[in-house]
């Protein structure tokens, strides 16, 4: 029976070390952190943080660059900064197999009177990646004077429509936000089958531009169909694209208000789409601000 217990108490230690060691770790860096707030040192980020975050980003068209923006900075809030310049460090880490990523900066200090760094993030792909496939990158920063701590934050990119691309930007405030979409594809798709050509069928560019103005009409590169709910945000309906768009609408408080537009895209080109927000309080931009758009993206 003596054994039995021991036995007991021992497979006990051996599944609970591992959480003690987690918890432990836990309190150590909170109070490290506390000391040095004590201190009044703070060495914050808009987008890092200490322990890590992953935010997943999946609105990239697999081709382009990804540029993302963050920010270091030394206070915790409006009233509380640090009393000391803050010198730190910035690593990236991600596979260059398959992506480059580069840093503005690698290095620097964050005034006293200054109190923010801004730094871009630029992702370049080394080859042009299908459909969901996904890309990986951390960013870490270290402070090492007036004291040491680390934050970091990774990038978890991945392919929602091979060629498109799209964002929302948006902030506090703002009385609107604008929708983004790129295409940097170079092929027609046949829309309305037309000819020897079904629907589906892909043309070049010399192609597309030998066919007559109705056929033309009959084929894009990419149809983007943009979906919101209209007691959200509400679309500018003075923008051009409402013209080339077919529409549906939703009842919202006893008036029809657009809540689904579709439009035709041509090759290589941008399209901004404004839409007015009910919240102007709320920042809706996507990604990373927001983990969900507040309009909804799809592209055939």
């Amino acid at each position: 029976m003596k054994r039995r217990k021991i036995l007991i108490i021992l497979i006990m230690i051996i599944l609970l070390l591992p959480l003690g060691i987690t918890f432990s770790k836990y309190v150590t860096e909170n109070i490290k952190n506390y000391l040095m707030e004590a201190n009044n040192f703070f060495f914050n980020s808009d987008k890092l943080v200490s322990g890590g975050i992953t935010y997943g980003i999946n609105n990239w068209g697999g081709a382009s660059n990804i540029e993302i923006q963050f920010e270091l900075n030394n206070h915790k809030n409006n009233i509380l900064t640090s009393d000391a310049d803050i010198s730190y460090t910035l690593t990236t880490t991600c596979d260059n197999t398959l992506i480059l990523c580069n840093l503005n900066s690698n290095s620097g200090v964050i005034q006293v009177a200054e109190k923010t760094d801004n730094f871009t993030l630029t992702i370049i792909p080394v080859r042009a990646f299908a459909d969901n496939e996904s890309i990986t990158a951390t960013v870490t920063a270290s402070s090492s004077s007036p004291y040491e701590k680390t934050i970091s934050a990774t990038f978890v990119v991945t392919v929602g429509r091979r060629g498109v691309d799209y964002q929302i930007t948006d902030s506090v405030g703002s009385p609107y936000l604008v929708f983004t979409v790129t295409n940097a594809l170079d092929t027609y798709k046949v829309i309305t089958p037309f000819g020897d050509y079904t629907a589906g069928h892909l043309l070049t560019l010399d192609e597309y531009l030998a066919l007559s103005s109705a056929d033309k009409a009959k084929c894009a590169s990419v149809v983007i169909t943009l979906s919101f709910d209209p007691s959200v945000v509400i679309i500018d309906t003075t923008s051009d694209i409402i013209a080339s768009s077919t529409t549906q609408t939703t009842a919202y408080q006893g008036v029809n208000y657009i809540s689904s537009i579709t439009f035709p895209m041509d090759i290589m080109m941008s399209q901004e789409v404004r839409f007015y927000k009910r919240n102007s309080s709320i920042d809706y931009t996507y990604p990373i601000v927001n983990n969900t758009p507040v309009i909804s993206f799809t592209a055939s």
